[in-house]
């Protein structure tokens, strides 16, 4: 037994509970793996290695490698952000500003670019991390869409799918501009001035100001 098993795992008997930390241990092996490997250079036994478990344990869990990655994957979207509070505008913005503060060297940030290149040379795998890992995400948002038309506080005639593009677009390319600009601090509030005229049920802009000169003043 390796070391995590034995910290995770005193004195275990058959049949007692998996030890949560010994998963997160593998899980987090996984992830920083395929980041930096890959899929096909990615092993079991190179996991085990990292995450200081037994091959055997690993296998108790998951059949094999692909079904392991798939679920490592899917821990990338624990950390969502609650959206159940204030305003429609509030909670968009913190989506937008949890999506800003996955930078390109975040463990998300890296393995995008990678799944962006599976999307092509592994059109399954894609196929199912776009299923566990991105739709989760898009429904996230789009029930907060969803719950500002009900309110009132988006327009009634809003397509949610092409408002969703809108919100997740600008900022992964900010965030992923392979260093020719850095984002700023204030990035999300910065796009949401933008896009909240063309998403609220009332046109929120300031009036517009005219090039007209003001009348001459009768002397």
């Amino acid at each position: 037994m390796t070391s995590v098993e034995a910290a995770g795992c005193p004195g275990r008997r058959p049949g007692r509970p998996r030890d949560g930390r010994v998963d997160r241990a593998i899980i987090d092996a996984t992830l920083e793996l395929f980041a930096a490997e890959g899929y096909s250079a990615l092993s079991v036994e190179a996991v085990a290695v990292k995450a200081e478990v037994s091959k055997a344990t690993i296998y108790r869990r998951w059949p094999g490698k692909r079904e392991l990655i798939l679920d490592a994957l899917a821990t990338l979207n624990d950390d969502l952000p609650s959206l159940a509070t204030g305003s429609t505008r509030e909670r968009l913005l913190v989506a937008m500003r949890h999506m800003a503060n996955r930078d390109a060297d975040s463990l998300a940030g890296r393995i995008m670019p990678r799944m962006m290149v599976y999307s092509v040379s592994q059109p399954d795998l894609y196929a199912e991390y776009f299923e566990r890992v991105i739709m989760p995400r898009r429904l996230h948002l789009q029930d907060v869409l969803r719950d500002g038309i009900r309110s009132g506080e988006l327009r009634a005639d809003l397509d949610v799918e092409t408002a969703t593009m809108s919100i997740v677009g600008p900022v992964l390319l900010q965030v992923h501009s392979l260093g020719r600009r850095q984002p700023s601090a204030d990035l999300s509030e910065q796009l949401m001035d933008i896009l909240w005229p063309g998403l609220a049920a009332t046109d929120t802009r300031p009036a517009q100001q005219t090039d007209k000169p003001p009348p001459l003043s009768p002397e």
